[in-house]
């Protein structure tokens, strides 16, 4: 359990990275559509699969010259497919998120970014404290260059067992406006233009979601469910005008893991075997 823990904290981690990314989109709603197949909880005759959806939308954005603030909302509605229902009795969960956004310039080279991100995940009949879960981060972005900077922050999360507290550290590298380096830790992106309309993206990063659940299980003993990996993916990116944007992305999702937590104390750990995944999406500009 202590790995789920980990591992939803290194999924915060690439907020470090992406923060600035939400200035760029604070005026922007994205729209995607992703899934995978069926595939068997090892050691079980369990197979575990599904779809889900997601918005993300802009609330709010101000532009104070040396500061900016922003508040944007992320909804999730997942889809998942479970061949056994003793093993889980779910098959709709959902998620909201609100992410408020700081950053302060203090100099050409040096801005600060801060980060808070409450949100609430389930089947969306438990709505007390146990579905809701946070993250903040705090960080500075340092221009060694032109080309490259540092990165440099901390961040805390809840976890699905303990909260934890890290350190974060990453850079990006932008030799030309064609290409472009992210990297932080377990998190990496890359993207090549092939054209002025057409981007190539290469990357790796943790994705999955914990959620609570409530009112279907004997005497009340609701679980949290969670399900995490580690997705490799290639991405097509056609923007055909400024205020428009296709993508559509493949790849495999490995180090598949799936946990349960009881009301009663009673934990379980298991791998899920690696599936491919696709994804497709649309962005809108303002």
């Amino acid at each position: 359990m202590k790995k789920i823990a980990l591992i939803f904290t290194l999924i915060a981690s690439h907020l470090v990275l992406t923060a600035q990314d939400f200035i760029s989109d604070s005026a922007a709603i994205k729209i995607s559509y992703g899934s995978s197949p069926d595939r068997k909880v090892e050691g079980t005759n369990v197979e575990i699969g599904g779809s889900q959806w997601e918005l993300m939308t802009p609330l709010y954005y101000h532009d104070g010259g040396d500061w900016s603030f922003g508040a944007g909302l992320r909804y999730q509605s997942t889809d998942i497919d479970i061949s056994d229902s003793s093993f889980l009795m779910e098959d709709h969960l959902q998620s909201l998120e609100l992410a408020l956004f700081l950053s302060k310039d203090y100099s050409d080279t040096l801005k600060g970014i801060a980060l808070f991100v409450p949100g609430m995940a389930g089947d969306f009949d438990a709505t007390g404290s146990d579905a809701m879960n946070y993250m903040a981060l705090a960080g500075v972005r340092w221009q060694k260059s032109e080309t490259f900077q540092w990165i440099f922050g901390a961040f805390y999360s809840t976890g699905f067992d303990d909260d934890m507290f890290l350190p974060a550290i990453g850079f990006m590298w932008e030799p030309s406006d064609q290409m472009d380096l992210v990297f932080a830790g377990p998190i990496i992106r890359y993207r090549y233009s092939l054209s002025d309309s057409v981007d190539w993206i290469l990357g790796g990063q943790f994705s999955g979601n914990r959620w609570k659940t409530e009112g279907q299980y004997t005497g009340g003993n609701d679980p949290e469910f969670a399900m995490t990996a580690y997705r490799l993916y290639t991405t097509l990116q056609w923007n055909p005008s400024e205020k428009h944007g296709v993508f559509a992305s493949i790849g495999a999702e490995l180090g598949r893991e799936v946990a349960l937590k009881y009301t009663n104390g009673v934990e379980s750990d298991q791998d899920l075997k690696s599936a491919p995944s696709f994804e497709i999406g649309y962005r809108f500009r303002f």
